[in-house]
């Protein structure tokens, strides 16, 4: 039976198609739980936005049609549209959680996970994929900071996480360096957790499958990874979590590319450390005792010899998609630059030093990668980081902003 008092699910979002001015969105599952897009009105809009769980279609209509005075807002036109994001998974209900819980088992059965982002983030087809990225290498702009000449492979590195197309400098920057240097046995990547997960890191110990081919997990690494959270910690709690996260797919696509099937990866995704940073309580998050553990079993891994850490971060996200009141601007995104660099800097000094950095201004930028950025910091004591490049990509037109950066740490 429909509910009375539908509630939209808080993983979903919408975005606007085309320029400013366009007259529709499609709104999606930022999850990837639920597979569908929906393409939507602003009148639909308005209305997903006011399913709160505690106003029926009745009352949505009339608040709607007494705020912006169109008579179009009727019960009836409501429950059509809630009808049909229903349909879509979107309302929080008993059919979606039993969507859900059989999505869940039957990933946690699964042999291998499938390459979610493929035909969005990037192509479908192997040799177009190929072919994208090996642009990507060739046209890589020269490094920022005078990078080794070749050797050993980094300690650590981060890299963006945004699709390919965007983010073309910076993966290329990161990954033409990795191509010039040894080679590590097996990299672990640290995800950013895009949605909350309710344990600090979450573990995946699946193959991944990619266009190029698939990339095995490492099941070494992955046993000291649980090893060092028995007792204190699920790693397999937040497992659907990695279903239709991209931060550790783009990576798993890379490295295939560059090592072929030589490499393995153990999956981690990291949860947000927001508490630390807007009460200020940088050494709280260093001393917490999962980040600890954690940080202690990567250590002991780098130091054993043949492992890579993998930060999978974006930084600022910023603009009036991400909740800000100012456009897009080039005073603005200077002013985003100056704080960035600050990070990265500080960052490239310590993981507690950046985080401090984040802190300071409350996250004003909305920074997405600084768990994984500082999970790794941690594991890598008197490390030091270098900025391969720095980057923004910027669609005014879409009222957002999303910046990046590589970096090597040795």
């Amino acid at each position: 039976m429909p509910e009375a008092f539908p509630k939209l699910r808080h993983e979903i979002d919408a975005a606007p198609i085309g320029g400013e001015g366009e007259s529709h969105f499609i709104i999606y599952d930022r999850s990837g739980i639920a597979p569908t897009r929906l393409l939507a009105s602003p009148l639909a809009l308005l209305v997903a936005s006011r399913l709160d769980g505690a106003s029926s279609a009745l009352e949505i209509a009339d608040l709607l049609a007494e705020e912006t005075g169109n008579a179009a807002f009727t019960a009836s036109e409501v429950e059509s549209i809630v009808d049909a994001l229903r349909e879509a998974l979107f309302i929080d209900n008993a059919r979606f959680h039993d969507y859900r819980d059989q999505a869940d088992r039957d990933f946690r059965t699964a042999g291998a996970r499938p390459p979610g982002s493929a035909g969005s983030a990037y192509p479908e087809g192997g040799s177009e994929l190929a072919a994208d990225l090996d642009r990507m290498l060739a046209d890589a702009p020269p490094p920022e900071e005078a990078a080794d000449p070749g050797g050993a492979h980094p300690r650590g590195v981060v890299v963006p996480h945004i699709d390919f197309m965007r983010g073309a400098p910076g993966y290329g920057q990161l990954y033409k360096y990795l191509s010039g240097l040894e080679r590590p046995r097996s990299v672990v990547v640290l995800g950013t957790a895009h949605l909350p997960i309710t344990q600090r890191f979450s573990l995946c110990e699946k193959d991944f499958e990619t266009p190029l081919g698939t990339v095995r997990v490492d099941p070494e690494a992955c046993a000291r990874i649980r090893g060092a959270l028995a007792g204190i910690s699920d790693p397999d709690a937040d497992l659907l979590a990695h279903r239709g996260e991209h931060s550790i797919e783009l990576q798993a696509v890379w490295l295939r590319h560059i090592y072929g099937d030589a490499v393995r990866i153990a999956p981690v995704l990291a949860g947000s450390l927001g508490e630390f940073i807007e009460t200020s309580d940088v050494r709280g998050a260093a001393e917490d005792p999962v980040v600890k553990a954690f940080a202690d079993a990567l250590a002991e891994l780098v130091e054993e010899g043949g492992v890579m850490l993998m930060a999978s971060a974006d930084l600022s996200h910023v603009g009036p998609r991400f909740g800000d009141d100012r456009a897009i601007s080039h005073s603005f995104l200077a002013e985003v630059e100056e704080a960035d660099r600050e990070y990265l800097a500080a960052a490239a000094y310590s993981a507690v030093a950046g985080l401090e950095s984040l802190a300071k201004r409350r996250d004003r930028y909305h920074v997405c990668g600084s768990a994984p950025i500082f999970a790794m910091g941690q594991s890598l004591p008197g490390a030091r980081g270098r900025l391969l490049g720095y980057h923004q990509a910027a669609t005014p037109e879409l009222r957002q902003a999303v910046t990046y950066a590589s970096m090597s740490f040795a």
